[in-house]
């Protein structure tokens, strides 16, 4: 009987494979949306903390006093509305989860700016499929990390098996490489629009042809 432990790393070596293998499969055309809307994603939602929920709850309370503003009235006679997001644990890290699923969605289902399918199957096109396989590798680092964040944050408000439990601590959250590799991310995609514009970045497809000449009068 074959028993997988799941407090080591096989929940992390499975999800950079698997997404190593996908970039492999896609190419880079097709996964470097995932991995620029996963950036995006991590550095609003993880590391900018309740950055976003502060934010929004700021606007929310100043919006009395924007309408007196914008009406000529005394800004100071206004008193400022409560936050419309809790002041609790579980409701700004809510908002920060939703937001990271969100903009990670959209890097799934929208293949910026690319239209057509990836390129499928293992073999040809060998640059844009290592490129590919790195960035998976690359999305998958920015996603365990994501996930292993959160789950300590949620522990200990939420109960879930023990299984589960068991896998999401075993997650490392990769904290002390994470802003190395995100600058490495964005060095090599301005590395790749400089020097390999038209082979990597180019849509695919061939232009047409030009149309002929017109033919001559007769001669006199």
């Amino acid at each position: 009987m074959i028993t997988i432990d799941l407090s080591g790393p096989f929940v992390t070596y499975s999800i950079l494979a698997t997404l190593g293998i996908l970039g492999w499969i896609w190419g880079f055309r097709y996964i470097v949306s995932l991995g620029l809307l996963t950036t995006i994603a991590y550095v609003v939602s993880v590391q900018g903390g309740n950055f976003i929920v502060d934010l929004i709850n700021r606007t929310y309370s100043n919006l009395p006093r924007l309408a007196a503003f914008l009406t000529g009235g005394s800004t100071a006679d206004v008193a400022p509305l409560g936050p419309i997001i809790p002041e609790n644990l579980e409701a700004p890290l809510l908002l920060r989860v939703l937001l990271f699923i969100a903009l990670v969605a959209i890097g799934i289902g929208y293949s910026f700016p690319w239209k057509g399918k990836p390129l499928g199957g293992w073999g040809g096109k060998r640059p844009l499929r290592i490129l590919g396989a790195l960035t998976g590798l690359y999305t998958a680092v920015l996603l365990t990390s994501a996930v292993s964040i959160f789950w300590r944050e949620f522990a200990p408000t939420v109960e879930v098996s023990p299984t589960v439990a068991t896998a999401l601590n075993s997650l490392p959250t990769w904290t002390g490489i994470i802003p190395s590799t995100i600058t490495a991310f964005v060095i090599t995609l301005l590395i790749v629009t400089v020097i390999r514009f038209n082979r990597v970045w180019a849509v695919d497809g061939g232009g047409g042809g030009g149309g002929g000449g017109g033919g001559g009068g007769p001669k006199k």
